[in-house]
């Protein structure tokens, strides 16, 4: 209890740097005791004036970050929620980057050694010092020997202690929700299942395995696109608390100048940014939720390299046909085609009318047709989308709120590799293609495959179904003997029909 509320007089203080006791007065339901206990609290802790000037989603950012590894989390958690916070601090939070000194190479090599039972020479050749470092892990560059070649590799190693650490911190985080809830009116916007989702977010960040397995995952998925490459993963050399990948030879997305310097094609890049996101998306239902500048790398021909799985995102296959029927949709300015998908699929009641919900979504679709290419955002669309929706009692899937997140990065990032770049046009053939193949004879047949395969899977049950129909006619003849005297042959044409029919599903 006594390091809850010493927990509690560091947040405040931090929130008192920033100035965002003024933004959280509003929701307290005991505004001026809350005053008067905050300021005493941060008595000695003055504002930034530097920072009071910012806007509130860069002022919330900058204090998370200060307050530590789970509070980094949770904003880019909450960035993924503008149903909650709102888009502008939504959009904000998105931003965050939780950049934190290294800690040394001595320790890294030692928690290496620890983790996979071997001396550091044994493992990795040229062990570099830390070349980058954020809240929960560390990456150093290394070689190994592979088949006779030597490979450079990135190691991602966990911080000593963090999971002790976290899980603290998340603990205090609950007992705060807990105790704020009492005095404010922060209950409405769920804030216990903000830090529970936050914990299961992490647990995954805190076991490099999952990472590993999330590359290989996409890996496997992008395997046929030439433009979008994942470094292998070297599993011989992956535990809990480190992860070994290949390197990338590539130069980072947000070196912009240097890509103009030396003649990198980064407008392909920017097409090929958003083809592949919507592949991800759409096609494989399985997509890079984290595709900031940070985590990308270009190479002359202006294919994409991609790092850091941590954050990933899955769409079933309904919200994958879902969201390619919204943007091809507004392409064709066609909606009420919109509408009657979201009808269809569900996402609005049925006691609403369509062409109402056609009407709303025209709203949004007209004011952006005679705009120029480069001030639509279809990332922008979906905000607005789903802001409508909620006039029309929709509710929205965690994960398609971290489908629009990842899209505005994802805009973001292709137009400052090409600020005229035609989101609509380049996405266009992408969505025309799967829609056909999605709608097509041959997805058709392959589902039809697919449904008697899962039936054939049920034949080891055939003889005790034909043994208990038995049972059951023999029943009835013997109840209706003299009555039905049909019966019996009847009994084992029903059987023999049976058992052609789970012969033919096996066979097909």
């Amino acid at each position: 209890m006594i390091n809850n509320f010493f927990f509690l007089i560091k947040i405040i203080r931090v929130f008192k740097r920033h100035a965002l006791l003024n933004l959280i007065s509003s929701s307290i339901r005991f505004k001026i005791l809350f005053r008067i206990f905050t300021e005493i609290i941060a008595i000695g802790t003055f504002k930034d004036q530097t920072i009071s000037k910012e806007k509130n989603g860069i002022r919330i950012a900058k204090a998370l970050n200060e307050l530590g590894p789970s509070f980094v989390k949770l904003g880019q958690l909450i960035s993924t929620r503008p149903d909650i916070v709102g888009n502008e601090i939504a959009e904000d939070l998105s931003l965050l980057r939780d950049n934190l000194p290294p800690f040394s190479q001595s320790e890294a090599i030692k928690i290496i050694e620890s983790e996979l039972g071997n001396k550091i020479e044994a493992i990795f050749q040229n062990f570099s010092k830390p070349i980058a470092a954020a809240s929960i892990a560390q990456v150093h560059y290394g070689e190994i020997v592979e088949g006779g070649k030597t490979i450079s590799v990135a190691v991602k190693v966990l911080r000593p202690n963090i999971d002790t650490i976290i899980y603290q911190e998340m603990e205090r985080l609950e007992w705060l929700t807990s105790f704020m809830e009492n005095f404010s009116e922060f209950k409405r916007l769920r804030p216990k299942s903000i830090i529970q989702k936050a914990k299961e977010v992490i647990k995954f960040e805190l076991d490099l395995r999952y990472e590993a397995a999330a590359a290989s995952e996409l890996s496997e998925n992008t395997k046929i696109d030439e433009t979008f490459y994942v470094p292998k993963i070297y599993w011989e050399k992956v535990s809990k608390r480190v992860l070994t990948m290949e390197k990338v030879n590539g130069t980072p997305a947000d070196k912009i100048k240097k890509l103009i310097d030396n003649n990198f094609n980064i407008k392909k890049s920017a097409s090929n940014l958003i083809v592949n996101f919507l592949r991800q998306a759409i096609r494989d239902g399985y997509f890079h939720a984290d595709l900031h500048q940070g985590n990308l790398f270009l190479n002359k021909e202006g294919n994409l390299l991609a790092v850091d799985f941590g954050i990933m995102g899955r769409l079933d296959k309904k919200n994958r046909k879902y969201l390619a029927e919204i943007i091809y949709g507004f392409i064709r300015q066609d909606y009420l085609h919109i509408a009657k998908i979201h009808k269809e699929a569900g996402l609005i009641d049925n006691n609403v009318s369509t062409e109402d919900f056609s009407q709303a979504l025209r709203s949004i679709g007209e004011p952006i047709i005679n705009q120029k290419a480069k001030n639509i955002s279809m990332g922008n669309v979906l905000v607005q989308l789903f802001d409508i929706t909620k006039q029309f009692n929709m509710s929205l899937q965690p994960q398609l709120l971290l489908l629009q997140k990842t899209m505005i990065t994802v805009e973001g990032v292709a137009r400052k590799l090409d600020p005229e770049i035609n989101f609509w046009d380049v996405s266009k053939p992408e969505i025309e293609k799967w829609l056909k193949d999605e709608l097509g004879i041959k997805n058709r047949l392959k589902q039809t495959q697919e449904a008697l395969e899962a039936l054939s899977r049920t034949m080891p049950d055939i003889p005790d179904f034909i043994s208990r129909a038995d049972l059951a006619f023999e029943t009835i003849v013997n109840n209706d003997q003299g009555k039905h005297g049909s019966i019996s042959s009847l009994k084992y044409y029903v059987l023999l029909s049976a058992v052609a029919i789970f012969g033919l599903i096996y066979f097909l």
